[in-house]
């Protein structure tokens, strides 16, 4: 298991156990506060019901008014029996009552669930009045129960859709991780082997100055990986400051890191940010020369092509570039981290990109950006809008 993958179970394990222990707080809470609510009304009730037995007793229907109040209470769950000296004068109870005193619970049996309240008082002529007030709560559990069952649904979707964008997302931030440490292997291989190579001893001079090279190469190469990444960081960090760049100072600059480009210059100025372009222009030329170093620059006033005679691309890579869409990494082997670092740089700069198969021979890198001084000098980068090869 990779691991961010281990990562990914952890975040989400910890997600799950927040997630699903918010909502039993929140569920047992509100169970709480509805359960008293519920109870405070029973008990307003259950006074009610006492002032309208006395009135009755007191009145002259007396035990028949008495028995038809309570039959319809019991049409609404509500269940009384009213007893006096002995004498039980009313009873709707659906079960008989064990208990006596004054008291209030919740009882719940094959008849269903209750609140109970056991009291007593004075009545001038029936003397100590013991009445029992049961209400049937069914109703309130059932509400409950599928407040609870809606709850966890909603819960479990929000876990659905939280793991899937935290996979989604875990995959994006660590995919650059591997794709640094695979660029980053291969050259650090060729000079782990050169140096090997060279502390066996006994070789040639010749040998020697090859090995050498090479890891300079290769060193190069690392130090280009680097300076990629850094920029790219500073991209994701903040924002960039455009302005009229020299022709003649990108040719210059250009020239130290490659002798052989021939540079046609058709504009005094281009319009960009100076290192963006030159990190743009070293990217581009160093994919296209590892197939030939005919290359060539021609700068223009809204852009820049590059040419070199020597390369081709095919064409499910050439339909891949020009979509703008995540390259697989075995189409662009030797790429490196240049191909998304372009796009974003161009991106930047309000342009397009384009890669083309000439008629006549070669492939053709073909910048575009918008003309100069026709969009504000400072444009700030989205956070989510870099990109690694995928």
């Amino acid at each position: 298991m990779k691991i961010w993958e281990k990562n990914y179970l952890l975040a989400m394990g910890l997600l799950l156990f927040l997630l699903f222990g918010s909502m039993l707080f929140i569920q047992q809470y509100s169970f709480r506060k509805n359960l008293d609510f519920y109870c405070e009304r029973t008990l307003f009730n259950e006074s009610r019901a006492e002032y309208e037995i006395s009135s009755l007793l007191a009145g002259r229907d007396g035990a028949e008014g008495l028995e038809r109040y309570c039959q319809g209470l019991k049409k609404q769950g509500i269940y009384l029996l009213v007893e006096s000296q002995g004498r039980i004068l009313s009873d709707s109870l659906p079960f008989p009552w064990e208990g006596s005193g004054k008291e209030f619970r919740i009882a719940e049996n094959q008849h269903g669930v209750f609140a109970c309240i056991s009291n007593v008082y004075e009545d001038a002529a029936k003397g100590a009045v013991h009445v029992l007030y049961l209400e049937q709560m069914e109703g309130f559990y059932v509400a409950w129960k599928k407040q609870m069952v809606l709850l966890l649904a909603a819960a479990l979707l929000l876990a659905a859709a939280l793991s899937a964008f935290l996979y989604v997302a875990m995959k994006k931030i660590y995919s650059p991780i591997n794709r640094i440490a695979h660029e980053l292997r291969a050259p650090l291989t060729v000079i782990q082997g050169y140096s090997q190579y060279i502390m066996l001893g006994n070789i040639s001079p010749e040998d020697i100055a090859f090995a050498s090279r090479q890891i300079d190469l290769e060193a190069g190469h690392m130090d280009s990986l680097v300076e990629n990444l850094l920029v790219m960081g500073s991209l994701r960090e903040g924002s960039i400051q455009m302005g009229q760049v020299r022709a003649k100072e990108l040719s210059e600059e250009l020239g130290q890191y490659f002798p052989f480009l021939r540079v046609v210059q058709q504009a005094e100025c281009v319009y960009g940010e100076k290192t963006l372009l030159i990190s743009l222009l070293r990217n581009l030329i160093s994919n296209t020369c590892r197939q030939g170093e005919h290359v060539s620059l021609r700068i223009q006033r809204d852009g820049f092509v590059v040419y070199n005679r020597d390369d081709y691309l095919e064409d499910g890579l050439l339909d891949i570039l020009n979509g703008n869409r995540p390259v697989p990494p075995e189409h662009v082997a030797g790429k490196g981290l240049g191909v998304p670092l372009c796009r974003e740089i161009v991106k930047m700069h309000h342009g397009t990109l384009q890669y083309r198969n000439v008629a006549g021979g070669g492939a053709e890198i073909k910048v575009v950006l918008r003309a100069g001084g026709s969009y504000a000098k400072h444009v700030c980068l989205p956070k989510d809008s870099l990109f690694f090869l995928k």
